[in-house]
């Protein structure tokens, strides 16, 4: 924790970050296999806590969701990390490969595990010609993270970001929700405190409110846009580099089409999950479904949808605002003391437009249905009512049928580049741009500042990306572990991250067999095969 002089603090962090800049990149891949050391001996604790803390023992999708959400993607960027500087230490630098204009193809993943727990996904990028993979900058300086209280990862993978990506110093103030989990994180990073290069504050609200007023270089925010708005008000930040991840009322386009009844469960499986997900805790999470009024299937796909959250368990918030932004946008009083995730109908974009200008923190999608009689017009008025009417720029669902995408694939491509957020997922989830860790997560170049500012992760040091699209197969073998029943979902899950923290083709056969093998679920769970 820091200690009463923050100055004194400050001048060590100096030190630390100015010693950053002279490692050499081998140097600073031993600091991060370090990092890789300790957090494998604090994986199971963190998860534990985390479920603790949130009063979710008895929800059998909470186990894999904390390591998804928690341990997962911290391990996998450190694996990330590692490996580039070790490419760094031997001269090489991985390249783009450009597949248009201004559209590019991202490298593989070191390794195969990717390749086997991912099969068919792409990742596209939406760049300025010319766009390339720059070594990680080197800004020196010391940092202030303000950490989220909703996913366990983001904290962590802030500081590491600021550290590895842009050669910071860091003062962690932690979410007061996530007081119980700071004894964890400090045991992940205790390689980069010992290295002077972070500190972790007091997580009360009063501590955050008097760093703002230490003379930091620079500030990065996950949190709401209120914190937000006082961050760029404050003047003793007047100097500092701000950037902040606020939010986003994220929209799910179901393109019309002619969908086989298979696939439009399959599609209404995955909204429901992604709705439910954490509480609906989470950033990405669908908030607002648009669909074409004269759809033939809408009735029949709805149906399924509603069924599809039905099954999902109602869950006891752990967020302060979820229970009021649940009532805010289902409409109604919540009845009992959990949240059910539901769908609110019959909504209109001008009288409710208040709804789709802000982010609701509870598992509550919000249904518009469109006018448009073609694929052209949907997608026009569809895209035309984001830009102008829905508050956020992080990231975007949608969903076509196979055939669909073949036929009409450069229509959906157009229409895509005009939505306004950073992150697109074609028919999977939009997680993936924030836990990759290769690709850029944020509000997008040009985003107006309410929506953010900046973007993190991209630990290949990628410049000048508007937009990731992440082009996912419609289904897969095995199936993706964040769609998987539960339990299969939390070895598989608790295997990568072991995979990650220690690389090995004996770890990956495991993770492999963990996804692919069935496992026993309880009768009735929504989850089972």
């Amino acid at each position: 924790m820091l200690p009463p002089s923050i100055d004194a603090e400050l001048t060590r962090l100096r030190r630390g970050a100015a010693a950053l800049q002279q490692r050499e990149p081998g140097q600073v891949a031993d600091l991060i296999a370090a990092c890789r050391r300790s957090l494998a001996a604090s994986v199971d604790a963190w998860v534990a806590a985390s479920v603790a803390a949130k009063g979710w023992g008895g929800f059998a999708a909470a186990l894999a969701e904390e390591w998804a959400s928690g341990p997962v993607p911290v391990a996998r960027s450190l694996h990330q990390l590692e490996h580039l500087h070790r490419e760094l230490h031997a001269g090489r630098l991985p390249g783009l490969q450009t597949i248009g204009v201004d559209r590019h193809r991202l490298p593989p993943s070191p390794g195969l595990a990717d390749r086997l727990l991912l099969p068919g996904l792409r990742v596209l990028l939406q760049a300025a010609p010319g766009a390339r993979i720059t070594a990680p900058r080197r800004r020196g300086g010391v940092a202030l993270v303000l950490g989220a209280g909703n996913v366990t990862a983001t904290p962590v993978l802030d500081v590491l970001d600021q550290v590895f990506r842009n050669g910071r110093a860091v003062v962690l103030k932690p979410s007061p929700l996530h007081e119980p989990l700071v004894r964890h994180f400090a045991a992940a990073l205790a390689p980069l405190q010992a290295a002077d290069l972070l500190a972790i504050a007091p997580s009360d609200h009063e501590s955050g409110r008097t760093l703002t007023r230490a003379g930091f270089d620079a500030v990065h925010l996950t949190g709401s846009g209120a914190t937000w708005n006082a961050l760029r008000a404050e003047p003793a930040l007047a100097a500092a580099t701000l950037t902040a991840e606020v939010g986003c009322c994220t929209p799910a386009l179901v393109v019309p089409g002619r969908w086989r009844d298979g696939q439009l469960q399959w599609v209404a499986r995955q909204l429901a999950r992604y709705v439910a997900m954490n509480g609906g805790g989470t950033c990405l999470a669908p908030r607002l479904l648009l669909t074409a009024a004269e759809w033939p299937q809408r009735q029949q796909f709805l149906a399924l949808l509603d069924a599809a959250l039905a099954a999902e368990p109602a869950r006891p918030p752990f967020h302060p605002s979820a229970r009021r932004h649940w009532e805010a946008a289902a409409g109604r009083q919540a009845r009992d003391s959990v949240l059910p995730p539901v769908r609110r109908e019959g909504l209109d974009p001008r009288r409710d437009a208040a709804l789709l200008a802000s982010e609701h923190f509870a598992p509550v999608l919000l249904d518009v249905p469109l006018g448009g009689d073609s694929l052209a017009a949907f997608l026009g008025g569809a895209v035309g009512l984001v830009r102008d009417q829905v508050f956020g720029a992080l990231s975007a669902y949608v969903f076509a049928p196979p055939a669909l995408l073949r036929a009409e694939r450069s229509v959906l491509d157009a229409a895509i580049a005009r939505l306004p957020h950073g992150t697109v997922a074609i028919n999977t989830w939009t997680g993936l741009g924030y836990g990759l860790g290769s690709t850029p997560w944020g509000a997008p170049p040009g985003a107006a500042d309410e929506a953010g500012r900046g973007q993190v992760h991209g630990w290949l040091g990628l410049d000048g990306v508007r937009q990731v699209v992440l082009d996912g197969p419609f289904a897969s073998l095995p199936r993706p572990p964040w769609l998987a029943p539960p339990r299969r979902a939390a070895a598989t899950l608790r295997s990568l991250c072991g995979f990650y923290l220690a690389p090995g083709s004996l770890g990956l056969a495991r993770t492999v067999l963990c996804a692919m093998l069935p496992r026993r679920e309880a009768a009735g769970s929504a989850d089972a095969d």
